[in-house]
């Protein structure tokens, strides 16, 4: 069994739909770069990353490049010489495909790119713990793509007349399907259009960071954390942003997003044990790979004498900058913690340890910026959160 009980054993297929003309976009979709690769790679990248041996890539209209670059992926090419007939032949002919031992497929057209793998994982676990016959990504309460159907719908999708798609034969099942949410918007973003395409590449550049939207689902949505922990969240990230325009302002190199979503999801498990180690793992599962040793380290990190100020020492600062909602005195803080928490050796030893580590942060980021903390991060008492 891999990660979230995905099992891969080619029983689950997945079609992907690459055979229009894309007339909206003047440039043949399938073919266009998107980072380090084309869409159809990075498609197929998606499903292989998630344990999908069988997929099948349907072709019509530049069918013969589409086989050309697919080639070193070993995947089943499948022609379409209806295509010009609609999508749902594109459909109809992946079916067709299909092997009889398939248990389940994916349906995912070309032109929504950017969807991450752990979506996939996360909907194959879904068909493992349901019996539903039909599970949707959703973002948002919007239903998304890949949509993954149980093979016991086959026949009845052949037999269809096609009338408004497949989506109006699926819509006959709403009883028996299920809406997965996803800290995924790329379920929904469709590679359309020219300026589509301009919002994909600038995606590019923060890849495997969380969206302001993404963090919203992830917290209120998959989570559901508590109104307290949701603001105390949004407090630290706002001085994890402060602080990391001072550094930059006075010539740092801190990636001002990363920081800012991890301090953001810092205690997105703060109800669980471990919280700051099962918050990683969690944030992991979703595809937020880069996030998740900053969040893992929130509580304890190692800073050494001369050490340069980085992304994770941002976030650990400005959390023990922060109570509850509240821009808080460090040394306050630790006086606090000291107090309530301090009647046991090893707790006390920690308590120290953290304090300690937290100043000498403080102290380069003064250094540094030449500014007061309270310039940086604001005077203590209530924080503006903008929430």
């Amino acid at each position: 069994m891999s990660q979230l009980g995905v099992e891969k054993d080619g029983t689950i297929a997945a079609i992907v739909l690459a055979a229009g003309y894309s007339e909206r976009m003047g440039r043949f979709k399938p073919l266009l770069p998107l980072g380090a690769c084309r869409t159809i790679e990075r498609v197929t990248d998606m499903f292989r990353t998630a344990g999908i041996q069988d997929i099948l890539v349907v072709t019509g209209h530049r069918g013969d490049e589409i086989r050309q670059v697919m080639a070193p992926w070993k995947v089943r090419c499948v022609e379409n010489p209806e295509y010009p007939d609609g999508m749902f032949t594109s459909v109809l002919a992946g079916i067709r495909a299909l092997p009889a031992e398939c248990r389940a497929f994916f349906i995912h057209p070309v032109d929504i790119p950017l969807v991450r793998s752990q979506t996939v994982r996360r909907l194959m676990a879904g068909l493992q713990h349901s019996s539903t016959k039909i599970l949707y990504p959703a973002f948002k309460g919007r239903r998304g793509h890949p949509t993954l159907i149980r093979a016991c719908l086959r026949p009845e999708i052949l037999e269809w007349s096609g009338v408004d798609g497949l989506r109006a034969l699926l819509k006959r099942h709403d009883d028996d399907c299920m809406d997965i949410a996803m800290a995924d918007e790329a379920v929904l973003l469709d590679l359309d259009t020219p300026s589509d395409y301009s919002r994909m590449l600038a995606r590019l550049v923060n890849e495997g960071l969380p969206s302001e939207d993404e963090c919203r689902v992830l917290m209120d949505e998959i989570q559901a954390l508590p109104p307290a922990v949701a603001g105390h969240c949004r407090a630290v990230a706002v001085v994890a942003r402060r602080l990391a325009e001072a550094l930059n302002a006075a010539g740092g190199d801190i990636n001002i997003e990363l920081a800012h979503a991890a301090a953001l999801l810092h205690d997105i498990a703060r109800t669980e044990k471990e919280h700051a180690h099962a918050g990683a793992r969690l944030l992991a599962e979703h595809g937020f790979t880069r996030l998740a040793p900053l969040v893992s380290s929130h509580m304890d990190l190692e800073v050494r004498t001369g050490q340069l100020i980085d992304e994770a020492q941002i976030v650990f600062l400005a959390d023990k900058l922060i109570a509850g909602d509240q821009r808080v005195d460090l040394e306050q803080r630790f006086a606090s913690k000291m107090k309530k928490y301090g009647q046991t050796p090893a707790v006390m030893a920690g308590i120290r340890t953290r304090r300690e580590n937290a100043r000498r942060i403080l102290a380069v980021v003064e250094e540094t910026t030449g500014l007061s903390i309270e310039t940086i991060a604001g005077p203590v008492g209530p924080l503006e959160t903008g929430a």
